[in-house]
């Protein structure tokens, strides 16, 4: 009988290992998206934080670049689709015009959503620049989920399905995003307007 019992006990700590491995090999884990707290053109303050228990669709660009330009309106229409869901999209400016030039370009794509403006601190603690990674490629998008993670980091440049439709690539990324269970939290009610 204590043969069996320890076989037991081997068969059902090696079946909890084997589940143990085949749950780390089937479900990556998610990256934490790095708080932050930036400020939008009129200089109040946005908290990533405030935000949690809402899809946030983050977007690293410039206002100098064509590629953001052609994106800003598809942006405004997917922000207009889903913010009744709850979906955020925020567009963080790493602009050397700071908040005029954001501000211009805000009313030239009448935009609602929120325009932040960057720093070199936020820049590294999601791109992960390096002296030995100094740049990044811009637009950059990260979808976070409900409980804050970045499931999704997209880079147009390097995006064969986002340069086919970016519309489309960015409205099925939050729509896993929702799809996803929701968490208790609170929900903000903030906006940027």
């Amino acid at each position: 009988m204590k043969k069996l019992g320890l076989i037991l006990m081997i068969l059902g700590l090696c079946a909890a290992s084997a589940a143990g491995l085949e749950e780390k090999t089937s479900s990556p884990k998610l990256r934490r998206a790095p708080d932050f707290t930036l400020s939008d053109c009129e200089g109040k303050q946005v908290s990533l934080a405030d935000f949690r228990g809402r899809v946030v669709l983050l977007q690293f660009f410039q206002t100098g670049c064509p590629t953001c330009q052609a994106e800003a309106p598809i942006l405004e229409k997917v922000y207009r689709k889903f913010k009744d869901q709850g979906v955020v999209v925020m567009g963080v400016s790493h602009d050397p015009g700071g908040a005029e030039a954001v501000k211009a370009f805000a009313k030239r794509f009448d935009l609602t959503y929120f325009l932040l403006l960057g720093d070199i601190e936020i820049a590294v603690r999601y791109l992960g620049l390096t002296p030995q990674k100094p740049n990044f490629d811009i637009p950059h998008f990260f979808v976070i989920d409900r409980e804050g993670h970045i499931i999704k980091d997209i880079e147009p440049a390097h995006s064969p399905d986002f340069a086919r439709s970016p519309e489309g690539a960015l409205e099925q990324s939050i729509e896993e995003a929702l799809a996803s269970p929701q968490p208790v939290h609170p929900r903000s009610t903030a906006s940027p307007n």
